[in-house]
């Protein structure tokens, strides 16, 4: 307890200040003659001088930490801590003069004074002096009147001296006996405090069987007085609580206070604070307990009332006051003597008010200020008397301010409503009005185009790359839109009024018919990822977003679902999973930091590197603990301003290991990761490569530099390559299943198309046989039986016989169109050609042609694309035909999705002048796709593809072949069909695909191949 926390504030003050302190303060009391010390609220010895310690006859390291019951009988020791309590109690300063035996059997008439004082941090601390009055009065004079005898002479003196002096002793014994007699009265004072104390008190010895207790106590415990004596005391204590009691008497040090159930004889548990204070024999035994019961039934219930009420309290006043500055309208409160009240941030933000006008509060001041921002102020002013002069009245109007703004203002008298009967009577207190403003610029402008929107609604929706489904409340479909077509294969005939189970798997049924049947009963949304089925009997992976459509009563009428394939994205995830485990295995320190420099991820070979035992330790350091203080600080100044400015930074650096503490010499790159939509950088990169074995020696050093570099480059390469492989990977697999699905569709096709092509030869003779026969009939029967002549009638034979032939000819040129898609779908899936070969462009061309026929027929949006072909005579390229195929599809949809939207946009120009298309020059046009091809020099094919769309910018054309860049809305476009175009034709064949363009004179693709590849392309 010897600790100057007792005497200091740690929080305030460091370790060689509070033992300076102690230590100055150790000398101060110790230069004073009379003993002094100092407890704290237990009643404990915290600090002492030396003349204290001697006059007790202990040392101080006995002393500190224990209390008057330690040492002193218990009697003494009752009068002493009682008196301290006082003074703890009360904070008056208490003197008073008591017998005290000291450890010899001496005893003294001493002279104590008390007083208390609190610290900083509030706690209370006792500080005594005590005086010896014997000693201080009489051992002086004993001494002067020895000290004078020197001679035989001054004997008679002397001893008249020394009877005076044996008088004034003997006068002081009777004072010591009066003081004897006042303590034992003061005693039994404490013993009749004892029995007619307010509380309940009882006197226990070791074991808790009762030896004495006040009338209170036994009427607490609702038995009389005698009962108690004799009886354990744990009787009285709720069995609920009797285990924690013996636990807590077992372990019980002096002085305890805590809460307990105690269980009268005769009523209910309840709660009390009991309050055990030990007692000690003369001997310094412990020899029982005193204890202190209070019940504390009624505080408990009151203070919970309190604390509920001021809970309460707060939280009204919480919520009103968020109410108002929460609001989305200026609320302005006046009072019935025009005077503001009260009024919210929004209300003067609304106005632009300065707070000095508001705080005059002033109403009149306040309606000048609003009136020169009116654009019909005299309409405003009237309104505001008229309102002033009937409080009963309430407004709702709009306003009008020269800044365009629309304000809607809405005001209520403020009364005291007084019920009357079952109906709340007008009549009541006036006591002001309150004033609500809202800012309706917006709405209203939002109203004008709430109508463009709902028209723009419906075209949103069929055109919506997202599937929108719309299910009633028994599961039918109401709504299915051409990208819900498209991604699922049924049309919308197909699918209204049919149950959604039919794009559903079995397995997941059940599931599903959860889901849409919480959203039928409960209001709300959901967000799931389901697989589903296509009418070709593929599986997908969708992600579905529903929402429930309720009525104006709160009825749910239906589900609205948005539904996105996303199929390919979770490949992507996958082959993105692949790279998170090249990045866990790589050997390198690989380290990711926010922009905060704190550690969000470090890979295994990293935590291994500076000595972490997981990442989740790693998570906790900061940046600046990676490395030395000197270290850090050269990041700081030197390379975190290069980061800023070129967005990265590589070369050597020092690391820290932190189970050792050395510094590890790194080859490191650094740089900065930004958004991919805001530009702004939000994390940081560190690969480091530990060059601790390089650093060892000056030529391996030099070596391994070289090589590290080389690395660091191969890896970024590396990287990149593995990005673009990986994505490029993703779009040949697409390609491939669908060149395959082509395939397959084409010779499924190609069978039926052959057997029936193959018998209409035959058909066709065999009618002109039948019908030379019926001729034949004819010619030798010219009068048939009845019979006949009216099934000819009713058959009407002749046309019959003219329209047959006529129908077996449309049959073959039917069978002859599909041998052609067939043929073309054959050619451009080319699944035969995989190694390079010479073939006929031509005839990729038009095959990727006859397979986009369907994107180039007009709709309502365009008219149809007109395809002008200027083919010259080429002979066989060799090329891969699958990929070349792929480029002419890549370019070809391109040039159709930027002639569709430059019609849209000049759609849009147009309003509803449905009978002309122009461009954005006005000028008449129709759209159009010209293919030219072309044999330059020796050995080079040119393929130009040009549309008379609205060009390309040129800050697009220069990114035109970057990978995942588009132009397209998200959804529509992975930005890789031309960076695979341009890696095909550059790479693959050896050749260049460059664009052409300027705004508004469409764009032309030159693709440059060579007949004859060589034999390293």
């Amino acid at each position: 307890m010897n600790d100057s926390r007792y005497l200091d504030n740690p929080a305030q003050k460091n370790t060689q200040q509070q033992n300076f302190s102690l230590a100055f303060l150790h000398q101060i009391i110790n230069g004073i003659s009379d003993p002094i010390f100092v407890k704290d609220r237990q009643h404990r010895w915290v600090l002492l001088n030396d003349r204290y310690c001697d006059f007790v006859g202990h040392s101080r390291e006995e002393l500190i930490g224990k209390s008057d019951y330690d040492f002193f009988p218990q009697v003494e020791a009752d009068v002493f801590q009682e008196i301290d309590e006082l003074v703890f109690t009360t904070n008056i300063t208490n003197e008073n003069q008591h017998l005290f035996t000291d450890v010899q059997g001496i005893t003294h008439l001493i002279s104590t004074k008390k007083s208390c004082f609190q610290d900083e941090t509030g706690n209370q601390f006792l500080v005594g002096s005590i005086r010896d009055i014997i000693l201080q009065n009489e051992v002086g004079k004993v001494q002067d009147v020895t000290g004078r005898v020197t001679d035989t002479t001054d004997l008679m003196e002397t001893l008249k001296e020394l009877k005076v002096v044996e008088e004034e002793l003997r006068q002081q014994n009777e004072e010591l006996a009066i003081a004897r007699e006042t303590a034992e009265i003061k005693h039994r004072r404490y013993r009749d405090l004892f029995d007619l104390a307010p509380d309940a008190y009882l006197v226990t010895d070791l074991a808790g069987i009762i030896k004495e207790a006040n009338y209170i106590a036994a009427a607490l415990l609702s038995v009389r007085q005698k009962f108690l004596v004799g009886k354990p005391f744990i009787l009285f204590i709720a069995e609920s609580d009797r285990q924690t009691f013996t636990n807590q008497l077992a372990s019980l040090q002096q002085v305890q206070d805590w809460e307990i159930d105690l269980q009268p004889r005769r009523s209910t548990a309840f709660p009390a604070r009991i309050k055990m204070v030990a007692m000690y024999n003369s001997q310094g035994q412990q020899v029982g307990w005193r204890w202190l019961l209070r019940d504390i039934s009624e505080q408990q219930a009151t203070l919970r009332l309190r604390q509920q009420a001021e809970k309460d309290l707060h939280r009204l006043n919480a919520v009103l006051q968020a109410q108002q500055e929460a609001s989305i309208d200026g609320i302005l409160i006046i009072d019935e003597n025009l005077t503001v009240t009260s009024s919210n941030q929004k209300f003067s933000q609304l106005w632009q008010i300065p707070v000095a006008l508001i705080q005059k509060g002033d109403d009149r001041q306040l309606v000048q200020w609003v009136l020169d921002k009116l654009v019909n102020p005299d309409e405003f002013m009237a309104k505001v008397d008229y309102l002033y002069q009937h409080p009963e009245e309430s407004s709702r109007d709009e306003i009008f301010l020269k800044s365009g703004k629309i304000f809607e203002r809405y005001s209520a008298p403020v009364r005291k409503q007084q019920e009357v009967g079952d109906e709340i009577s007008p009549l009541g207190d006036y006591y002001g009005r309150i004033w609500y403003f809202r800012d309706i610029t917006e709405y209203k402008q939002a109203e004008a185009e709430l109508r463009t929107s709902q028209q723009r609604l419906a075209l949103l929706i069929e055109q919506t790359p997202l599937a929108i489904i719309e299910w009633n409340t028994n599961f039918e479909i109401q709504t299915w839109n051409r990208a819900a077509e498209r991604i699922f294969g049924y049309t919308t005939e197909e699918m209204l009024g049919n149950s959604f189970e039919i794009v559903v798997p079995e397995n997941a049924r059940k599931h599903v018919n959860e889901i849409i049947t919480a959203l039928l009963t409960e209001q709300g949304g959901s967000f799931s990822v389901n697989e589903n089925i296509t009418k070709d009997g593929r599986t997908m992976v969708c992600e579905w977003y529903n929402n429930s459509l309720v009525a104006p009563d709160g009825q749910v009428i239906g589900v609205a679902s948005m539904v996105l394939d996303i199929t390919e994205r979770k490949r992507a995830e996958e082959e993105q999973q692949k790279f998170v485990a090249l990045i866990e295995n790589s050997s390198d320190f690989i380290g990711i930091a926010s922009m905060e420099a704190q550690v969000v991820y470090v890979n295994p070979a990293g935590l291994k590197m500076v000595g972490l035992s997981s990442l989740e330790v790693a998570q906790t350091k900061p940046v600046a603990d990676f490395h030395s203080p000197e270290a850090f600080a050269e990041f700081q100044q030197q390379i975190i301003p290069l980061i800023l400015q070129h967005g990265f930074w590589q070369g050597e650096f020092r690391h820290r290991h932190f189970q050792t503490g050395i510094e590890i010499p790194t080859d490191c790159s650094i740089f900065m990761v930004k958004h991919p939509e805001t530009g702004e950088p939000f994390c940081q990169v560190a690969v480091a490569r530990d060059i601790t074995e390089r650093k060892q020696a000056k030529e391996a050093l030099l070596k391994s530099e070289a090589q590290l570099r080389q690395q660091a480059e191969e890896l970024k390469v590396a990287l990149y390559e593995l990005k673009h492989t990986q994505t490029h990977l993703i779009q040949t697999e697409k390609m491939s299943s669908l060149g395959q699905l082509v395939a397959g569709v084409a010779h499924e096709i190609n069978n039926p198309v052959n057997f029936i092509y193959g018998n209409l030869t035959p058909a066709k003779e065999y009618t002109q046989d039948l019908l030379s026969l019926l001729q034949l009939y004819q010619s030798n029967y010219p009068e048939p039986v009845l019979e006949i002549q009216d099934f000819a009638e009713r058959i009407e034979l002749d046309f019959l016989k003219s329209d047959f032939p006529q129908i077996i000819n449309s049959m073959k040129v039917g069978a002859d169109r599909i041998r052609d898609i067939v043929l073309s779908l054959r050619t451009f899936s080319r699944l035969d050609e995989a190694e390079m070969k010479a073939v006929d462009i031509h005839e990729g061309i038009d095959s990727t042609l006859m397979i986009l026929q369907n994107r180039l027929k007009g709709n309502n949006q365009r008219p149809t694309i007109e395809i002008i072909k200027e083919y010259c005579e080429l002979p066989l390229v060799e090329c891969y035909a699958g990929q070349l195929n792929q480029v002419f599809m890549n370019i070809l949809s391109n040039a159709i999705d930027a002639l569709e939207e430059s019609f849209v946009i000049c759609h849009l120009s147009l309003g509803n002048n449905s009978k002309q298309r122009t461009n954005y020059k006005a000028l008449m046009t129709s759209p159009t796709i010209c293919i030219r091809t072309q044999l330059q020099q020796p050995n080079q094919v040119t393929i130009r593809i040009t549309d008379n769309g609205l060009g390309i910018p040129e800050d697009v054309k220069k990114q035109l072949f970057d990978p995942f860049f588009t132009t397209k809305p998200i959804g529509q476009g992975t930005g890789m069909g031309l960076a695979i175009s341009y890696q095909i034709i550059t790479e693959k064949h050896g050749g260049s695909l460059e664009c052409l363009s300027q705004p508004g004179q469409g764009a032309e693709f030159v693709i440059k191949i060579p007949l004859i590849q060589h034999p390293s392309t």
